[in-house]
């Protein structure tokens, strides 16, 4: 189903301009998280390469592209952190934790310059997994500010180095792609199995209190 969906947003460069497709893009792709991160923008400089743009035509796809997958998630921090006022409010009693609680903990980030630059280099990283970024943003709802900005930062970084790789040739790209799909996908699995087992422990901890 996502294969199928993610041939059809790549064909849709066939049809539109670039400095359209690479922020639209980017949206769809940051907003169902499904879709290899890497094909998109891979695509773009391979078409860039094609089309003979110039450095400055790249950097303009870069920034924009970035603006398409910011827009993506803060579409994805929106919903969770509506999701996170219902899941609180039934279920944060079976594991000690209230909506206040979490908010007061995403509040207590971006008062510094480490909290960007941690979100930022995460967002950065090929094999991380930038929705889960998204996801947690909005559960916890940590600052908008620091939010947009670290994952506007960190989506150009990623970008420049995806577009670049296109425009090198797909295939240099392809080997690329092929490693780091793999690597964000065991990420992703492993960081929701910590989660998971995090959830049950601490369900497990209040239950005991209880008896």
């Amino acid at each position: 189903m996502f294969a199928g969906l993610e041939q059809t947003i790549i064909s849709l460069a066939n049809h539109m301009p670039l400095a359209v497709f690479a922020p639209v893009a980017s949206f769809i792709e940051e907003a169902i998280p499904p879709i290899p991160s890497p094909a998109i923008m891979i695509i773009t400089g391979f078409l860039a390469s094609v089309q003979g743009f110039t450095v400055y035509g790249l950097i303009t796809l870069c920034l924009i592209g970035s603006i398409g997958k910011t827009g993506g998630a803060w579409f994805i921090y929106f919903v969770m952190d509506k999701v996170e006022d219902v899941l609180a409010s039934r279920f944060g009693k079976f594991f000690g934790v209230t909506h206040q609680e979490i908010e007061a903990f995403g509040a207590r980030l971006g008062k510094g310059p480490r909290d960007y630059i941690i979100l930022t280099v995460l967002r950065a990283v090929p094999v991380f997994p930038s929705t889960l970024i998204s996801v947690g943003g909005g559960l916890l709802k940590i600052p908008l500010r620091l939010f947009l900005i670290s994952t506007f930062l960190g989506s150009l970084i990623r970008n420049s180095l995806y577009i670049y790789l296109g425009y090198m040739g797909m295939t240099v790209a392809g080997a690329f792609v092929k490693n780091t799909t793999n690597a964000e996908s065991l990420i992703q699995i492993g960081i929701v199995a910590i989660i998971v087992l995090f959830l049950g422990f601490m369900y497990y901890k209040r239950f005991k209190k209880k008896v």
